[in-house]
């Protein structure tokens, strides 16, 4: 079933009848008596559940007002410029307004995934994978920690890190139903590498991949980034106030590509929020 409007279908496991709405069609399962792709009649009384796929209804979303700009795109993948306040991918509360729907209606391609994460406010250097058949290979560097990522943030108060590479060590963990991610010696391992290069800007090369790493890092060492929302203090700002964006910006990526043996280095043309006050 193909996705409508760049939103992916979803599956569901039918049972004792098939219902009246949005409309369904067979998914794939040995025993099924519905061919593969089959439209399902509404109503149709089903003798044993059976896996089949709908399109969800999306309500309209207000637009977000800051574009995405395509770096880099090849037979595999897409490489975008991500602007703060857009979404990699679906959280649960934008469906429309992220970049992996917007490339799917841009390119007209159905399959356009992102490989790696990048937070709703974070901006810059995001990779999403175009081909099924050659996805793994990408995914598997993340996975192997065998890509390069740099970042520069500007934060509050006087960084503690000097002009060199610092390693910050630190172990971490995420509670279940709390934004905030907490400092915990039994929590994960987690490695960042700063320095500092302005007065208040710092540049972090993430050794390792844990939600929030980077901010709660800073945060850490008395530096919170300028316009966390989150840390020291959870404001929670609305999901639509874009007036103080969080100056983390992911400059770089790098890697050598699995297919071609290439080195493969990509960078934002963007640059940090202008500082207010």
């Amino acid at each position: 079933m193909p996705a409508r409007d760049g939103i992916s279908p979803q599956k569901v496991m039918l049972s004792g009848r098939v219902p009246d709405f949005p409309g369904y069609v067979a998914g794939e399962a040995g025993d099924s008596p519905f061919t593969v792709g089959e439209r399902l009649a509404p109503g149709t009384v089903l003798a044993k559940p059976v896996p089949a796929w709908f399109h969800p209804v999306v309500p309209p979303e207000p637009v977000i007002p800051y574009t995405h700009e395509v770096l880099h795109e090849d037979a595999d993948l897409i490489v975008v410029d991500k602007p703060h306040f857009l979404p990699s991918t679906t959280n649960g509360r934008i469906i429309r307004e992220t970049v992996q729907t917007r490339l799917r209606v841009q390119f007209d391609e159905d399959d356009i995934v992102p490989l790696h994460r990048l937070d709703r406010l974070t901006a810059g250097v995001l990779i999403c994978s175009r081909r099924r058949g050659t996805r793994g290979a990408y995914q598997q560097l993340f996975q192997d920690r065998a890509v390069r990522k740099t970042y520069r943030a500007r934060v509050v108060g006087e960084p503690t890190v000097g002009r060199s590479f610092e390693f910050v060590r630190l172990r971490m963990r995420k509670e279940a139903g709390r934004r905030q991610v907490l400092v915990d010696d039994h929590g994960t391992r987690t490695e960042t590498a700063a320095r500092r290069v302005g007065d208040d800007v710092l540049e972090l090369a993430p050794l390792t991949g844990h939600t929030h790493q980077l901010r709660v890092v800073l945060n850490h060492l008395g530096t919170p980034i300028v316009g966390d929302d989150t840390y020291p203090v959870d404001r929670g700002l609305p999901l639509y106030d874009f007036s103080s964006p969080l100056h983390l910006l992911a400059t770089g990526v790098s890697f050598t590509d699995p297919l071609t043996g290439e080195h493969r280095v990509f960078r934002s043309g963007r640059d940090l929020p202008a500082r207010v006050g």
